[in-house]
């Protein structure tokens, strides 16, 4: 028995042309493929492209794992190589500031989740780098308000230890799929 996958990876990334949604896109679309892998391997469900439960945010989910009643939020990222790192709440690429990797977006949405889903235990979530390009890649020292950062070769192994592999419970199906922003 295999789990199933749910909307489409990158379904919902703006087309605005511009090399940033592009880029987007395909870490997006990466990453999908790698969960859609462990959907078909074990019997955890993948969620790609969802709403956060809340008016007025316009952020999305790139992603979610469930097993049982576990769930877990994962963003994907596809960045410059380098060596990513944090002192205090200021985070670098090498010498120069990145500010989008201090947003606080992820433990909004972790609270939403929780809050729409009281039965679920949402694991802290995971934001899964790539690099867009040849090139080294370190975030061993980057700390992502709300989630842990991680290289996206390392995605399924968390993956694997922090979701049951076991069917979805039909509760967190139930409050999942109006979510979706893409079907």
């Amino acid at each position: 028995m295999s789990g199933s996958v749910y909307g489409i990876a990158g379904g919902s990334v703006e087309e605005l042309g511009t090399d940033a949604a592009k880029v987007g896109r395909a870490g997006e679309e990466s990453t999908g493929r790698v969960l859609d892998m462990l959907a078909v391997e074990s019997r955890r469900d993948v969620w790609h492209d969802l709403d956060v439960p809340a008016r007025g945010i316009a952020a999305n989910i790139d992603h979610i794992i469930t097993g049982g009643t576990v769930l877990l939020i994962v963003d994907s990222k596809r960045w410059r190589p380098g060596f990513y790192w944090t002192l205090e709440d200021t985070s670098y690429r090498w010498l120069s500031k990145v500010e989008h990797a201090d947003r606080r977006t992820m433990a909004m949405i972790q609270h939403r989740i929780s809050a729409h889903i009281p039965r679920a235990l949402v694991r802290r979530p995971l934001v899964s780098i790539e690099a867009s390009r040849p090139g080294t890649m370190s975030v061993t020292f980057l700390h992502v308000p709300g989630a842990d950062a991680i290289r996206a070769s390392a995605l399924p192994r968390r993956v694997r230890a922090l979701v049951p592999d076991e069917p979805t419970d039909p509760d967190l199906v139930t409050a999942l799929y109006p979510l979706l922003r893409t079907r």
